[in-house]
């Protein structure tokens, strides 16, 4: 059997599985064949499923992937008893490890950055998680577009539903990987807590999927905890690690620290 044929089988072995079935397919092809590029055939499915729980699953906590059906009649319930939408969404953020951590500074979060890029027409926000549920702490202009990109078609649809029973509007949720699917237009391009999964599926490639983002600004951010919650300076060595990375670029950035994230809100030529 040739090479192209065995990854087709085990892409499909993987998104027929009970953990991995709402992947978008084409990441999933793509980090099997990477990982067939680096081990042996043998190792190669174990080494993709590996990395697929390190820059997904794994963000979901210790009782994993929150059943979004259930969700959903939660908050039809919520909405009914007029539990406002801030309420309703603030328990729903609580699911994913990245936006629990940014709960209690979003606020914050949100004034600092555009306090330095202005308020946008546009944003896009890649790898998005539940991060899109957090627009009401953006409180940017009603007619600005928000776009987000994740890798998990059910989350996607998730995501749409929530926003829409709260009310939410001008707002799109789609399917998208920084890898594979060409960058769009917008004023800012939201990269949260991102770069070192990519570097984890291919070295070297964050500053390079950075530089072909068609945007007036980035907004990078990265963790100052593990997701076990331990210390272990990491933002001092992501902050090293980034200002590196960019020094050959002609951008100028501006560096926000929070406790639970550092945020690097760069200005591109």
């Amino acid at each position: 059997m040739e090479q192209s044929q065995i990854i087709a089988l085990i892409t499909n072995k993987i998104l027929h599985s009970r953990k991995y079935y709402s992947l978008y397919p084409k990441t999933v092809n793509r980090i099997v064949e990477s990982c067939f590029e680096k081990y042996p055939p043998k190792v190669a499915e174990k080494e993709a499923k590996n990395l697929l729980h390190q820059i997904w699953s794994a963000y979901f906590g210790y009782f994993g992937r929150p059943k979004f059906n259930k969700i959903l009649l939660k908050i039809k319930k919520d909405i009914k008893c007029g539990i406002t939408a801030k309420d309703i969404l603030a328990r729903v953020l609580d699911l994913h490890s990245s936006t629990r951590e940014r709960k209690p500074i979003l606020e914050q979060f949100y004034k600092e950055i555009f306090r330095i890029t202005g308020q946008p027409e546009s944003i896009i926000d890649y790898a998005c998680g539940l991060n899109p549920l957090t627009i009401p702490w953006m409180n940017f202009p009603k007619n600005t577009l928000y776009t987000a990109y994740d890798i998990d078609t059910e989350e996607v649809l998730f995501l749409g539903e929530v926003l829409s029973l709260v009310g939410i509007k001008n707002i799109k949720i789609e399917i998208g990987d920084l890898f594979i699917d060409q960058p769009k237009k917008a004023d800012i391009v939201f990269i949260l807590k991102v770069l070192p999964l990519l570097e984890k599926q291919e070295r070297g490639s964050a500053l390079k999927i950075m530089a072909r983002q068609k945007c007036r600004y980035l907004v990078i951010s990265f963790p100052t905890k593990s997701i076990s919650g331990k210390e272990k300076g990491m933002a001092g060595f992501y902050s090293d690690q980034f200002e590196k990375m960019i020094a050959s670029e002609e951008w100028h950035f501006e560096k926000l620290l929070f406790p639970q994230e550092v945020v690097f809100v760069v200005k591109r030529k």
